[in-house]
């Protein structure tokens, strides 16, 4: 779904996983929901042609941090304390008529991520520019492999939960693929430091 969004608007889509992430402890469902939310948000909220960029790292306390910045229509500043209310969506992407066809929505998204991040007893925060785009930060604790957690608790691996081939953000192609050929417009990257694979 979410790589069938960026393609259908042409946005380019990146994911950069930092280096020596740990086997962590945390609920991985959640997390993905997480994840897939963010980037489905991001990515409806961005013009065709735009980008969509994703940091997966962990802070100095050790935490898990999720940041996903666009290049989309940006948050106007009196919108900002509302939209993490049910049913509140930014006045910023309102017509003369209303909500635009194109950013419509229950205006549940952003209020069902907070709850999730408060679950797994973390926060979610954003910064943004009306206009230029805006950046969501999730952070998440975690529990390193090497130390017990509770037996429903999921091991996973950062760098598999934020690589494309860990969902649908991409099929990996073999290299050279999409040099004069006839792929799909969206550049869809997986960079690692030091690295950078297209997809």
């Amino acid at each position: 779904l979410v790589r069938a969004m960026a393609e259908d608007k042409n946005i380019d889509l990146v994911v950069e996983v930092g280096e020596g992430l740990p086997s962590v402890y945390q609920d991985q469902a959640k997390v993905q929901q997480i994840l897939t939310n963010l980037l489905s948000n991001a990515i409806k909220f961005t013009p065709e042609g735009g980008r969509v960029d994703v940091n997966v790292t962990r802070d100095l306390a050790g935490q898990l941090v999720l940041t996903v910045a666009d290049t989309g229509v940006g948050i106007a500043e009196e919108d900002r304390e509302i939209i993490f209310e049910k049913f509140r969506q930014s006045a910023s992407i309102l017509g003369d008529d209303g909500l635009t066809r194109e950013y419509s929505g229950t205006g549940l998204g952003l209020s069902i991520l907070k709850e999730l991040c408060k679950l797994l007893q973390g926060e979610i925060g954003f910064e943004s520019v009306l206009g230029q785009g805006s950046t969501f930060r999730v952070v998440l604790p975690w529990v390193c492999a090497d130390r017990p957690a509770h037996a429903s608790a999921l091991s996973v691996r950062l760098h598999d939960l934020a690589s494309p081939k860990a969902d649908e953000f991409a099929q990996p192609k073999e290299a050279g693929a999409g040099v004069g050929g006839g792929d799909p417009p969206t550049a869809l990257r997986s960079t690692t430091t030091g690295e950078t694979a297209e997809r």
